[in-house]
């Protein structure tokens, strides 16, 4: 037989707390519990069994089914009866469910801090309101800026990051520390300069490596502050260099990158179609780049045909002019065909930066485009 589990056995780690009943409610459930018969003297120690008075205590909890949890607990106020302590009422503790003044456990609170330090503050607020842990996203700020500023210890630092953040915009810059084994922040300097970053690393000679970008000012600064650690170049700055690099290079053999349609695969023969099937060929362009070559040479046609009325017209000895005003069409194109003898080519875009990389997902577009098409 199954053993049936009851929702005092479903949060028995509220410890200090005794849970008497669980009611539904409109937005989620209501715990109710009582804090313990005796509790200690935050200042001297002695366990008191007078009690002064009772009071209740409102608190969330972590969400039960994914509705949120409200904890009621009847918390009690204490006398202390040591002659030697100054303090005479206190109020109860218990520890590692809740503090004094919180208005949520401690657990919802680190399950808070977690996800503030990892998303932030409006993407963070948005998942907890839909795991049923509700939270602005200021209080998620104020929580992980909380648990930085109380942690006095700190591990040495031995390998760190360092790069510039903009206060504002392409006006004033700042420098973020970063530790690189742990991958977290370890802190933030208002300005991007060597005095100060020298400083900070004359104040850490643990530190053995520094991962940095190109600029000239972080290297002066960590020959200042720390002489002895080996200067890197951080990942992010190398692929950059390396993919611009590339740019240009292919920029400058643009030519030879060009595809041609024509260069398509031979069909394999085979049975007794070897005849019919011989020669033949399979295109490999997708339907929308064949759509977007028949409009190319549809309005190359157009052009040629535009251009040849033009030379007919400036053989029968009609002006630029006269040309312009019978055709409706700009006078410069005019004066510029009428000195060539064959239509010139469509003058293509010069190559720039990144020009290679949206043709690649221009080509990846279309090429979805067709699969879904086809489908």
């Amino acid at each position: 037989m199954a053993k049936k589990l009851s929702y005092k056995e479903l949060l028995s780690n509220l410890k200090g707390l005794t849970v008497r009943n669980v009611v539904p409610a409109d937005l989620g459930w209501v715990v109710e519990a009582e804090g313990s018969s005796r509790a200690l003297c935050p200042d001297c120690g002695v366990t008191s069994h007078s009690r002064h008075s009772r009071y209740w205590r409102k608190l969330r909890d972590l969400p039960m089914q994914g509705a949120s949890v409200t904890l009621k607990v009847q918390m009690g106020r204490w006398r202390c009866r040591s002659r030697q302590c100054l303090r005479q009422i206190f109020t109860e503790r218990v520890d590692g469910v809740l503090l004094p003044h919180s208005q949520q456990t401690n657990r919802l609170s680190e399950v808070h801090w977690l996800v503030g330090r990892a998303l932030g503050g409006r993407s963070g607020q948005r998942l907890l309101k839909r795991l049923g842990m509700p939270s602005s996203r200021h209080t998620l700020l104020r929580q992980v800026i909380k648990a930085a500023s109380g942690s006095v210890w700190q591990p040495a630092i031995r390998v760190v990051g360092v790069y510039d953040w903009a206060w504002r915009k392409g006006q004033s810059f700042g420098t973020i520390l970063v530790d690189l084994e742990r991958s977290e922040v370890v802190d933030l300097l208002p300005t991007r300069s060597a005095k100060v970053l020298g400083e900070w690393l004359a104040q850490r000679p643990e530190v053995k490596v520094v991962s940095r970008d190109r600029q000239g000012v972080y290297a002066e600064g960590v020959r200042a502050g720390a002489p002895k650690a080996r200067q890197v170049a951080d990942r992010f700055h190398l692929t950059l260099n390396l993919r611009q690099a590339v740019e240009r290079e292919l920029a400058l053999r643009r030519s030879f990158l060009r595809f041609t349609p024509q260069s398509t695969p031979v069909v394999p023969s085979g049975g007794g179609r070897e005849t019919e099937n011989k020669g033949r060929q399979i295109s490999i362009q997708s339907s929308v780049q064949q759509q977007h070559a028949e409009v190319a040479r549809l309005r190359r046609q157009q052009k040629l045909e535009l251009f040849q009325t033009i030379q007919r017209m400036k053989s029968a000895g009609m002006t630029v002019s006269q040309i312009a005003r019978h055709l409706g069409i700009n006078r410069r194109r005019i004066d510029r065909w009428v000195r060539l003898d064959t239509l010139p080519e469509r003058n293509r875009m010069e190559p720039r930066p990144g020009m290679v990389e949206r043709q690649s997902a221009k080509r990846l577009v279309c090429s979805v485009s067709d699969r879904k098409m086809r489908r």
